[in-house]
């Protein structure tokens, strides 16, 4: 498995989250406390604290002094310090969660402005690579080509509404001077199923939209569902160096819905912010006193391998 795969999923996942607010209150000054965490059991509590700057300003965010972060877990503090104002993400190991558990962070600065926000874990949701094919497929755009087809069952949940995010990572390992080097990098794929398309009308005006892999049970809420996605046939190979090997990590993230909401709304207002028959759009902000997100994910994995001898 990926070891640091949970930093490649923080990496995805907060692709918006230090920028510029786009479009929220479009004030004229700054100022407003931000804050951002995105928690996962198993992984280290990564928690952003800033001051959000004007619209008008060359930097994306202003720096906190003075800065303090308490953490609850189902009501209990299990982690309280001072922020440090010379990064971006504070980093906290030793703060352990498990699914379902319901999280609270508040977070204070110098001059008594004060935030929080809080969340619940999901939990995580069977998944498997049920099946892979080399097939051709044809479009418009680039008529026919071989493409990686892979069929992947997810079970549902039934009773509550679940929101999911697929991410596919590929992990190349090669043997240099004896010792095995591996490197990552995520992959993209088509978005062809259903379970992708817009659904409602916040892309009626600005035409098909990609959402970064995020969907919801919609069309299969309760049952398990056959989901498609297409690789570039690059990846259906194994390598050519002897020892080498090739693996491409499936990744079903199961998302809160206030993630999936300020997601979405990130995509859309980053898709239409040069176009003027676009209205400004709210970004979805679960922050009391502030901005940004505090949110729970969980994740389950299946992988493909092709190896060449390690």
């Amino acid at each position: 498995m990926i070891k640091n795969w949970h930093i490649l999923i923080l990496l995805a996942l907060a692709f918006f989250s230090c920028e510029k607010e786009i479009e929220i209150e479009m004030e004229e000054r700054g100022g407003r406390l931000v804050l951002y965490s995105f928690i996962a059991p198993d992984s280290i509590l990564q928690v952003h604290l800033s001051k959000s700057v004007s619209h008008l300003s060359v930097d994306d965010f202003e720096r906190v002094y003075n800065g303090n972060v308490t953490v609850y877990r189902n009501d209990r503090i299990v982690d309280d310090f001072i922020f440090p104002f010379d990064e971006s993400w504070a980093n906290r190991s030793g703060v352990d969660f498990s699914s379902g558990d319901s999280i609270r962070i508040e977070a204070f600065d110098g001059s008594g402005q004060s935030v929080s926000g809080e969340t619940v874990i999901p939990d995580t949701v069977p998944f498997l690579l049920a099946d892979t094919a080399t097939v051709v497929k044809s479009d418009n755009k680039d008529g026919e080509r071989k493409v990686l087809n892979c069929k992947l069952t997810i079970s549902d949940p039934a009773v509550k509404k679940n929101y999911y995010q697929l991410i596919i990572f590929e992990q190349i390992c090669r043997m240099e001077e004896g010792v095995v080097k591996c490197e990552q990098k995520r992959v993209g794929y088509d978005k062809k199923d259903p379970v992708f398309f817009v659904q409602s009308k916040e892309g009626s005006l600005i035409g098909e939209i990609d959402f970064d892999g995020c969907f919801s049970d919609t069309l299969f809420n309760g049952e398990s569902y056959n989901l498609e996605v297409d690789l570039p046939l690059e990846y259906a190979s194994v390598p050519d160096q002897n020892g080498a090997s090739r693996k491409i990590f499936f990744l079903l993230l199961s998302h809160t819905r206030g993630f999936y909401d300020y997601y979405r709304s990130r995509v859309v207002a980053e898709y239409g912010y040069d176009l003027p028959i676009i209205d400004p759009i709210r970004i979805y902000n679960n922050i009391d006193g502030g901005l940004g997100l505090i949110t729970g994910y969980n994740v389950t994995t299946d992988s493909l391998i092709f190896d060449n001898g390690i």
